[in-house]
């Protein structure tokens, strides 16, 4: 091999390393996922309106699940939770925590936006059907680092522990919703 074919062949090598996404090679970092509240509108008393922002902030794709209907998606798992009084959270809505049949890619930088109405009392059918809007709350989203392990999660999740096979969770800032105009 001569001189100039390998300070071409380290030249074209440690290019081709600099341009290798590290995903690819199993970088350590999990994908990130961002949850932000962008309205948090009281409407009356017994009713409150949300815009939640799900953006992948990581350089390759992640997993939700959801509802694709007429070439729409709609992000079904997104929690409400409000923190009790000892300080843990507790899932408000959706009150019946069955997953959608779909998995939504979620590419980077490229928000899904999903307009979110709750009313009191809960309509779904809940054990708690009356909720308290006072306190903290904040959303919940479940992702996946692949659709395999998402479609895994959609399989097993009414089989012993398969509620717990979600790679990660995204979480929104802690908020409280406005006081009710009277």
């Amino acid at each position: 091999m001569t001189l100039g074919t390998l300070q071409y062949f380290l030249l074209a090598s440690s290019l081709l390393v600099t341009c290798i996404d590290p995903w690819t090679l199993g970088s350590d970092q999990p994908p990130t996922v961002e949850v932000r509240v962008e309205r948090n509108e009281r409407i009356n008393r017994n009713e409150v309106r949300f815009r939640v922002s799900v953006t992948n902030r990581s350089s390759v794709p992640v997993f939700l699940t959801g509802i694709i209907y007429e070439s729409t998606s709609l992000l079904d798992h997104v929690y409400l939770e409000q923190q009790r009084v000892t300080g843990d959270w507790k899932i408000v809505v959706p009150c019946i925590d069955m997953p959608p049949p779909h998995v939504i890619k979620l590419d980077p930088a490229k928000p899904k936006i999903e307009d979110l109405v709750l009313k009191v009392p809960l309509e779904r059918v809940c054990k708690v059907r009356n909720i308290q809007l006072e306190g903290k709350f904040r959303f919940r989203v479940n992702y996946f680092e692949t659709e395999e392990q998402a479609r895994a999660f959609l399989k097993k999740f009414f089989s012993k522990g398969g509620q717990e096979a979600h790679a990660a969770d995204a979480l929104s800032e802690p908020f409280e919703i406005p006081v009710a105009n009277k």
